[in-house]
């Protein structure tokens, strides 16, 4: 008896919880514009990164970034949100370069060895006179290049990450980049380049009968070559569109008696400080 007195007393401390009739719904009804507005408002409240891997410019042209890792031109990784020089990624720098000194080896080889001419778009022309000095100076560019990499590893990374804390700033002034065209023009610039390269390795293989593999390691070499000038337009590219919004932006805020709309950056800047 008194077991069940204190089962009692201890139940007493509970609240029974009312039995819902089977009849009715449990399930709360899907409200499509409650959802519609609970997603609108978590895109508004979501914070864009500017800086680091998962930053906005990054991650639009990061399978062109892939690339130039591949071929020893991008040896930088990020540490945090900092773009630093990174020893790992300077590996295929120096592969690349036994790379190509292979390539070259086989190349002149193959040249030396080749005594024809070939007519090729209506122009005849002597492979072992004019091909040789051709490749040989691609080769030597190509080299260069990837040196030049190496010693200016620092002095990119700093641009880099000027150009992070640059966005940013623009951000906190109410002026946040968008970089959807940045990799719309990175898809399309990335698919006309393997269609290009694909048609002239192909033209090779025709024009000099060659095999695919001896054609594609001797395409390396200009491959090489035209992604270090990619490379280079791409940056220049994003410093120059970074100049035309801040030239925009002084111009949006120059004092009424210039022309334009009064001045709203000075506030916006003294409040952030």
């Amino acid at each position: 008896m008194n077991f069940l007195k204190f089962i009692q007393k201890e139940l007493m401390h509970y609240h029974r919880k009312a039995i819902v009739p089977l009849s009715k719904t449990r399930v709360k009804p899907f409200d499509v514009e409650t959802m519609l507005e609970e997603v609108t408002r978590a895109r508004k409240t979501e914070v864009k990164k500017f800086h680091g891997p998962d930053s906005l410019l990054y991650s639009a042209i990061y399978p062109i970034v892939f690339t130039m890792k591949v071929f020893g031109l991008s040896p930088y990784d990020f540490i945090g949100d900092q773009l630093t020089p990174s020893n790992c990624c300077l590996l295929f720098t120096f592969a690349f370069m036994a790379i190509y000194c292979h390539i070259m080896y086989i190349v002149y080889l193959r040249f030396v060895s080749l005594h024809r001419n070939k007519a090729i778009l209506t122009v005849v022309e002597t492979t072992k006179i004019l091909m040789v000095p051709q490749v040989t100076v691609n080769y030597l560019v190509a080299m260069y290049d990837l040196v030049l990499t190496i010693f200016t590893r620092k002095a990119f990374s700093r641009i880099w990450n000027a150009q992070q804390d640059f966005d940013e700033r623009l951000s906190q002034l109410g002026y946040p980049r968008k970089e959807m065209n940045t990799k719309i023009a990175m898809w399309i610039f990335l698919i006309s380049q393997i269609i290009v390269w694909t048609a002239v390795n192909q033209t090779g293989m025709y024009a000099f009968n060659e095999t695919w593999l001896f054609n594609t390691s001797y395409m390396c070499l200009y491959v090489g070559t035209a992604a270090s000038v990619y490379k280079f337009f791409g940056m220049v590219s994003f410093l120059g569109q970074r100049f035309h919004q801040l030239n925009k932006i002084a111009k949006e805020n120059l004092p009424p008696r210039v022309g334009y709309r009064s001045s709203k950056v000075s506030r916006k800047v003294h409040i952030i400080h």
